[in-house]
């Protein structure tokens, strides 16, 4: 019987050896897990920042740009004024002169039929 009990011993250590094999293989998978886990999580977050960065970015860019177009616009109306103002100054100026050369007309005919009449 001895040698019987020896052999369950035997058995009982295998098994007891293989169930502490066993668990730290399961506990080596579990941390392996875990770091997987923190890994993915550190890889999500540092995505997550890189989007938001971007939308950032375009954000701020699209705030320039329609910065620069009300400025375009601005600058636009302002050359439209100044180009109206100068075109009603041409056009007031010409009338002037066509005034003033209609009055110079009747003063010439008037002298000439007043030197033709004598």
């Amino acid at each position: 019987m001895d040698q019987s009990a020896t052999s369950a011993q035997t058995v009982q250590d295998a098994a007891q050896l293989s169930l502490v094999n066993a668990a730290g293989e399961i506990q080596q998978l579990r941390n392996t897990v875990a770091a997987m886990r923190e890994q993915l999580e550190t890889v999500r977050f540092a995505e997550q920042q890189k989007a938001q960065q971007a939308v950032a970015g375009a954000n701020e860019e699209l705030v320039q740009l329609r910065a620069t177009i009300q400025a375009l616009r601005d600058e636009m109306e302002r050359q439209k004024a100044k180009h109206d103002d100068a075109l009603q100054a041409v056009q007031n100026a010409a009338r002037n002169e066509m005034r003033q050369l209609q009055l110079t007309i009747l003063e010439l005919r008037e002298c000439l039929e007043a030197a033709g009449g004598k």
